[in-house]
């Protein structure tokens, strides 16, 4: 059995830098080039580049002070800048900087701290005296190497256990355990481990247990609680407010599996896949019976669009719909509509000719229609928190054509659900975005932490660059606007785009895959770059493949339990990264092109494309797949966790699939009962919804179809 990330931390304290050796080679070993011509253009400073060489030529002549006046120097003049790690990862300048401080003899470190530790000091006093946090994240992001920066990542991995942000503990934990002299020697400094703490390794080995467990993640609590148990058996400290013996207390709390609440078990649809971290599960398994309303959507657009290459392609099923207590919303380019899921009614109404349409709220004329030809496929996400409903509106062009004779904008909008009944509350437009007269696009729907928003934003010319902005949810204000990169443009100038990136958020970091060659962290505080991975992508997209929507697919990543998962869509690649540090844990090349990564359970990653297929969480080895050899049988719009389930649309039928074995539990026919086809398909309470780009199809549980005998299916399915 292969032991997941951390488990050798309590074998050998070490853990992490080996880790991430392993981690590193693995492009190597799997076949894939170390080196490859990069498709993006980041923000790296050459200044740093040559700043580093002195600083390495100062370490090997043993001059410890010159060497570290010039880290310092690098890193207060050009910390938010991106410094390449190693081939494909990019890290963040100042981080980088401690990193390599990590690895330097203790002389030299002696040097920095002497420098460093009084400002580290204020800021650790003020920390306890006003119960803060922003003075010890000052330590980390600018004096993590001072003899206080143990202490500040200790009690930032307590604050983050309080809210709940379990693998932001675990993460400020782990740089905490030491390594032996050995692998001192030998440290890669795209890693950052604190070299000599004087905390009792004992209480953070203990912590590091309650995360796993805590998570869920019961195996692996017990095999670390082993391991402690043998190294620290006599070891007392303070564990969830009792102090004693810390393997009696460790013991006590595992045995006791009613106190973890899993993350990944979501009551409502909110968002795209459901929640902010793109891994949502339903509770339980949902029961389909007969049809209980359906709702036809008007078309919005006129005719002549049809005749664009984008729209030449058989209508894809590009409606999100997401819930919100007893009603579901869903938009299209100019409206967003809202319907009573248990009725079909309009929301907030008993009148069957009310109006559906919460916005505008003034019927206006079609979508503006593009002058020069499209190429994309047209997509439509919502976001709903604290009862407030955003959502990204207007033309779904992105890449706007050089010669374009129409203002082809997009916009913002915010409407009250809980007290407002859909009231516009207010409304950005990307106009406002202008930049020496370069047309800013909104991608995707907004995120949403608090009191601010983050959008993925997106231009054409003079290059194609993408953008993270954050807005305030009260008044839609531009808070920070963070370029992520730069890349050719590679489809012809005088072609509309149409793209729709969205970003994942959880333990308040912000990822972005941007499906032009590089993978993003970003911290949602500021907006600064954690880091960037970047990766082989493809040169050449046909047009065709670009808006035929059983090519291409709407995949944000899927964060999980510290680990992001990703499937660009320029790339055959499907990776899986520490979310912390941007390392690769695997990766691996997908037989089919991947259009959605569905989510995680304790064990198993769901990607389907063509096929659906179960992965391996800690290695992307393929457990188990589910699919026809037939193309009319190929998947056919997203599909949903629900319990122990996997509900999978395909054309003219939903197929049931037990998420650990991949067994076929049930076989919904649709068009042969219903005349309906597959599609997006949504949970809101006990029905099963289905989303097409002309009608809306709630199934209620009365009348429920039969589930057909797995044998008398299997012959039909690829194992």
């Amino acid at each position: 059995m292969q032991m997941p990330r951390g488990f050798i931390a309590l074998i050998v304290l070490g853990t992490i830098c080996v880790s991430a050796k392993i981690s590193l080679a693995q492009p190597e070993q799997q076949g894939i080039p170390p080196k490859f011509r990069e498709s993006v253009s980041l923000d790296v400073n050459n200044a740093v580049l040559k700043k580093m060489g002195s600083v390495r030529d100062y370490l090997a002549e043993k001059q410890w002070a010159d060497a570290v006046d010039i880290l310092v120097q690098i890193s207060d003049e050009y910390g938010d800048t991106l410094y390449p790690e190693s081939t494909g990862r990019y890290l963040r300048v100042s981080e980088y900087c401690q990193n390599l401080l990590a690895g330097f003899p203790r002389e030299a470190i002696a040097i920095y701290r002497e420098k460093t530790d009084p400002r580290a000091k204020r800021w650790f006093e003020q920390a306890l005296a006003e119960s803060s946090e922003q003075p010890l994240l000052n330590i980390v992001e600018q004096a993590l190497m001072s003899s206080y920066g143990d202490d500040a990542l200790y009690r930032l991995g307590e604050m983050a256990w309080e809210q709940g942000a379990l693998s932001q503990a675990r993460s400020c934990w782990s740089k905490l355990i030491p390594v032996v002299d050995a692998e001192q020697q030998n440290r890669d400094p795209g890693v950052f481990l604190y070299p000599d703490t004087d905390l009792p390794v004992s209480d953070i080995l203990a912590r590091l247990i309650l995360v796993s467990f805590f998570e869920g993640d019961f195996q692996r609590a017990q095999f670390e609680l082993g391991v402690f148990r043998k190294r620290y058996p006599q070891a007392s400290g303070t564990l969830a407010g009792k102090e004693g013996n810390l393997v009696a207390l460790l013991s006590s709390i595992i045995a006791d599996h009613t106190m973890v609440s899993l993350p990944e078990t979501r009551s409502e649809m909110h968002t795209f896949a459901g929640h902010q971290t793109r891994n949502y599960r339903a509770e339980k398994k949902i029961d389909v019976g007969a049809v209980a309303w359906s709702f036809r959507i008007p078309m919005v657009w006129d005719p002549e669009f049809s005749s664009k290459p984008a729209f030449g392609q058989p209508v894809p099923p590009g409606i999100f719909p997401v819930v919100h207590r007893e009603h579901v919303f869903f938009n299209d380019a100019e409206r967003i509509y809202a319907l009573n899921w248990k009725s079909g009614l309009p929301a907030w109404s008993a009148d069957q000719e009310a109006s559906p349409i919460i916005y505008p709220s003034v019927l206006e004329g079609g979508i503006r229609l593009p002058f020069r030809p499209v190429v994309g496929v047209s997509r439509f996400t919502m976001t709903i928190a604290d009862g407030r409903l955003y959502a990204r509106m207007g033309s779904p062009v992105t890449s706007v054509a050089k010669d374009e004779r129409l203002g082809l904008f997009s916009d913002l909008v915010c409407l009250d659900l809980d007290q407002g009944q859909g009231k516009l509350l207010w409304k950005i437009s990307s106009s406002q975005l202008r930049e020496q007269n370069f047309v800013w696009s909104f991608e995707g729907a907004p995120v949403v932490s608090g009191n601010r928003l983050f959008v993925a934003l997106h231009r054409g010319f003079p290059e194609v660059q993408t953008n993270v902005a954050c807005f305030s949810t009260e008044t839609g204000e531009l808070l920070w606007n963070q370029k992520v990169c730069l890349a050719l443009r590679n489809i012809e100038e005088g072609i509309n785009y149409i793209s729709h990136l969205l970003l994942t958020l959880a333990e308040g970091q912000l990822y972005l895959s941007t499906d032009m060659g590089a993978i993003a962290s970003l911290d949602s505080r500021d907006g600064k770059i954690n880091w960037v991975v970047t990766y082989p992508s493809q040169d050449e997209v046909s047009k065709l493949v670009l808006s035929d929507h059983m090519k291409t697919g709407l995949v944000p990543c899927v964060y999980d339990r510290g680990i992001l998962f990703a499937a660009p869509q320029d790339s055959d690649l499907l990776m899986a990264f520490d979310a912390d540090s941007g390392l690769l844990l695997w990766q691996r090349e997908f037989p089919d092109r991947i259009r959605d990564l569905l989510g995680v359970n304790q064990s198993t990653l769901f990607v389907s494309g063509d096929r659906l297929f179960g992965l391996d969480r800690a290695t992307g080895a393929v457990k188990w797949k589910v699919g026809y050899q037939d193309p009319e049988g190929f998947g056919y719009g997203r599909g949903v966790l629900a319990g122990k389930f996997v509900y999978w649309p395909l054309r003219e039928e939903i197929l049931v699939v037990d998420v650990e074995q991949g067994l076929l539990k049930q076989k919904i026919a649709l068009r042969a009962l219903h005349g309906e086809t597959g599609g997006n398909l949504i949970i809101a309470g006990e029905r099963l919804l289905i989303a097409r780009p002309r009608n809306l199809t709630a199934f209620g549980n009365e009348g429920r179809v039969p589930s057909d005998e797995a044998k008398k299916i299997s012959a039909l399915l690829t194992k």
